[in-house]
């Protein structure tokens, strides 16, 4: 029968996750433009050091130099966005029939000179009945797309406005939660300098995953053209979108430039070429330059990848995908800094292990959580046995 203190505290612990769940879930549209705009004040703080170097101005003019770039730079994005979808909406429905016809005839022919392969094959008619379904789903999607980029651009625009102020602020507020929150100047000043390494340290890792999708999007650009796809420009500005989702955006990333191989080539092998390129250039980003970027302290095993995009993209959507790695690698780091959390970041990474010298501490927390007698209360019988006879 278990102790009802333990069952007690389990329970608690239970409720606790689901009230932080459902708050997390409720309070999306205040927590979402927050933490991107987090996000982005930690990636751009070195743009705002610079312009103080450069231009003569102190730290709230240098964030509103910034802040006008990236409005500038987002209107003119959004205005690219939107003619892009209106010309997808013109050309997408006769490019997705195009493709049918093409894969109908070759179902065709491949049934007349080979008709045991019927049985694995689709009929023309299915190709022709989803053809027609998929032009009406990127025509609804598309249309949705278009109207809702009037409510992307005000947030966008509350995003800008978050990172204006937490730029400007940084140097002012940043002392003043540390002081908030700490029990003295020894606690503050410890404190202060965790937080410095923390920012830099997840700085860096977004400079570093934002390079690499650059890098890889480019790579790929170069590829797609070189193998003559259409739209190699756009194929590759997509998988290095879709290279910040872990396994499912490199899927969906890789399967757009076949499919598109496919719909215009039509031949079976020019698709497995591409097919064949794309997963040697996520191989080697995956398994040679992500590991020899980020190094030790940014890895991060496969489950906890895994758990943390299910888990962010229920609670958020798409935006929750995108931010679940930052979110996630984020958090390891401040694991790493807190001797009571490192059997959490090492519960989270792939080779990260705590230092020598605080395995006790992590020994001692494992068995208080687990309910036996913490090591420090333990006596050893002999060494009581010898103390009682002295």
């Amino acid at each position: 029968m278990a102790h009802p203190t333990k069952t007690m505290a389990t329970t608690l612990v239970i409720l606790t996750v689901l009230g932080i769940m459902a708050a997390l879930y409720l309070m999306k549209p205040i927590l979402v433009p927050l933490a991107m705009a987090l996000m982005l004040a930690c990636l751009l703080s070195p743009a705002t050091h610079f312009f103080r170097r450069v231009l003569p101005i102190g730290s709230t003019g240098s964030a509103i130099v910034l802040f006008l770039l990236l409005a500038f730079l987002g209107i003119y994005f959004a205005f690219l966005t939107a003619e892009s979808i209106v010309q997808a909406l013109k050309t997408l429905p006769g490019d997705i029939d195009h493709m049918a016809q093409r894969l109908s005839r070759q179902v065709n022919d491949i049934i007349r000179d080979k008709p045991y392969l019927s049985r694995f094959l689709p009929e023309s008619s299915t190709i022709d009945r989803l053809a027609e379904t998929n032009q009406r789903m990127v025509i609804e999607t598309l249309t949705y797309r278009l109207t809702d980029l009037t409510a992307w651009i005000a947030q966008g625009f509350i995003v800008l406005i978050l990172v204006l102020f937490l730029l400007a602020e940084s140097q002012m507020l940043a002392p003043k939660v540390i002081r908030f929150f700490a029990g003295g100047a020894d606690e503050a000043k410890t404190a202060e300098h965790t937080l410095r390494a923390l920012t830099s340290q997840i700085r860096a890792y977004l400079i570093a995953r934002t390079l690499i999708n650059i890098g890889m999007g480019a790579v790929v650009t170069i590829a797609l053209w070189l193998l003559q796809v259409q739209f190699p420009i756009v194929l590759g500005i997509f998988a290095a979108l879709t290279n910040f989702v872990p396994y499912v955006g490199q899927v969906v990333g890789g399967a757009l430039p076949v499919l598109v191989t496919l719909g215009y080539s039509g031949s079976v092998g020019d698709s497995l070429i591409v097919a064949a390129v794309y997963l040697a250039v996520v191989g080697l980003e995956g398994y040679i330059v992500t590991p020899y970027v980020m190094g030790r302290s940014f890895d991060l095993n496969g489950t906890t990848v895994l758990i943390a995009c299910l888990f962010w993209g229920f609670l958020w959507g798409m935006v929750g995908l995108i931010l679940a790695m930052p979110i996630t690698v984020s958090m390891k780091i401040v694991f790493q800094h807190v001797p009571a959390l490192y059997r959490w970041a090492e519960l989270m990474s792939r080779d990260w292990q705590p230092p020598p010298e605080a395995l006790p501490i992590v020994a001692e927390n494992v068995e208080t959580l687990s309910g036996a007698e913490p090591l420090s209360a333990r006596v050893d019988p002999v060494v009581a046995l010898k103390g009682s006879e002295t």
